[in-house]
């Protein structure tokens, strides 16, 4: 469906630029932002290949089962009976990973902590929404994915946005936690 929409928004700017007499511009334009894209991530590509590869010797070295038997007590509190055993390392290593900012090395391990918690009759237990929802607000001690990304901008000052996105997601993870401790209480 998205692929529809972005195209069809797309075509539209290329045919406005077109019929509105601009249309050397427009291409102008657009074979600049498409270099601009290329360029980006390729800058991002290091970044996300190094944090990434960090999490995995992190993982296979076997800190995340120590911090997982760390963050036990406070996970298990925060999730309650819903979180099974299984889904403890999963959790651990993805909040660690949203945590550093890093969101796309996070993915593969909340697919599998939700995967591990999901009840099998269709139904998201009460801790597998609160995951989502901690997963969605996700605070970020140190945002590497917008530091990288000000930084292939050519920000004078890329870390600048660290204390800013720290408050902003800290704030929204506390929402976050607080509404869903209420509707478990509701229903």
């Amino acid at each position: 469906m998205l692929q529809w929409i972005f195209g069809g928004m797309t075509a539209f700017a290329l045919l406005w630029g077109l019929t509105s007499g601009v249309g050397e511009q427009t291409a102008g334009a657009m074979l600049k932002a498409a270099e601009e894209a290329v360029q980006t991530a390729i800058a991002l590509a290091g970044a996300y290949a190094f944090f990434c590869g960090m999490m995995n010797i992190v993982r296979k070295a076997g800190a995340a089962e120590g911090l997982g038997k760390m963050l036990s007590p406070l996970l298990l509190r925060l999730f309650g009976p819903d979180l099974p055993a299984e889904a403890l390392e999963p959790v651990t290593m993805n909040l660690t990973a949203n945590l550093l900012g890093l969101g796309n090395a996070a993915t593969p391990m909340g697919i599998e902590a939700a995967r591990r918690m999901g009840k099998g009759n269709g139904a998201a237990s009460n801790a597998l929404c609160l995951f989502l929802v901690i997963n969605a607000s996700s605070v970020q001690l140190f945002p590497t994915s917008v530091i990288a990304l000000r930084a292939a901008a050519g920000s004078a000052d890329p870390a600048r946005i660290v204390l800013p996105a720290l408050i902003a997601t800290g704030v929204s993870t506390i929402v976050g936690i607080a509404s869903c401790k209420c509707a478990e209480r509701i229903s």
